[in-house]
């Protein structure tokens, strides 16, 4: 039950409907410009543009929400099982979102949309991108924190490679993802070979940097999953070499 639950609620994060009724029910009772709350009746740059950047800003407050529900899920996944469990768990969810982000792509490329373009009004065009975006960064989160399952899984897909090489292309050019998923994208870039990988590189997520301790000894759970990357990669680069005296670094 555990793991049809898992399940469920992926797969269904996966689908989210990108819908912005609830975030303009709120906006009747307060307008947010720039980050900021106002108060009702004022009127914002954003209003005089017919919507269009409204529309976008309340999807960026969705996306972050279902991103949040992916990370939560993902967690669990982590801990749940041995390897065959964790594999075959994994091995649905990766079928499932391939699937749907096969689809979106096919959705996006027929509507003639291109990353960049004002964010679409049309629902089913807001569905379509909504999901290459999010399942984008789901497979981004799943192959950097669960690296030897779905390595193991995803290698026998050919036709996987392709369309994550268009998902990548497709929201690195949006303008749609904050600095944080761009960085996520660059790391899952590297770790499924899109592009090379930059001098050191590791993830310490795998049952290799498991076996070596780089987890027990300097793994932070409270830290973000890609600072922690970047902070244990600058540690290693600290031990190489001389180092001067009365210098501090600081991440």
């Amino acid at each position: 039950m555990f793991s049809l639950f898992l399940i469920l609620l992926l797969v269904s994060v996966m689908g989210v409907r990108c819908d912005t009724k609830d975030s303009e029910t709120a906006g009747e009772k307060h307008i947010q410009k720039d980050g900021i709350v106002a108060e009702p009746g004022v009127k914002t740059e954003k209003e005089n543009l017919k919507g269009k950047i409204v529309t976008e800003e309340m999807y960026k407050r969705l996306f972050q929400k279902v991103r949040h529900m992916q990370l939560e899920g993902l967690k669990r996944i982590q801990n749940f099982g041995d390897y065959a469990k964790k594999y075959k768990l994994v091995d649905k969810m990766l079928k499932a979102l391939f699937e749907v982000l096969s689809q979106a792509k096919v959705n996006v490329t027929e509507m003639g949309f291109l990353p960049g373009d004002p964010f679409p009004e049309n629902v089913t065009a807001r569905e379509a991108v909504s999901k290459v975006l999010e399942n984008t960064a789901m497979f981004g989160d799943m192959v950097l924190r669960l690296p030897d399952v779905v390595h193991a899984i995803y290698k026998k897909n050919n036709e996987w490679r392709q369309t994550i090489n268009w998902a990548v292309w497709f929201c690195n050019e949006s303008r749609l993802f904050d600095k944080a998923h761009k960085t996520l994208i660059n790391l899952m870039s590297q770790e499924i070979g899109l592009i090379p990988k930059e001098e050191g590189y590791f993830n310490p997520y795998t049952a290799e940097s498991a076996k070596a301790g780089i987890l027990k000894n300097n793994y932070d759970p409270m830290m973000d999953p890609m600072m922690q990357m970047k902070a244990i990669k600058d540690k290693k680069k600290m031990k190489k070499g001389p180092r001067m005296t009365g210098v501090h670094t600081e991440l």
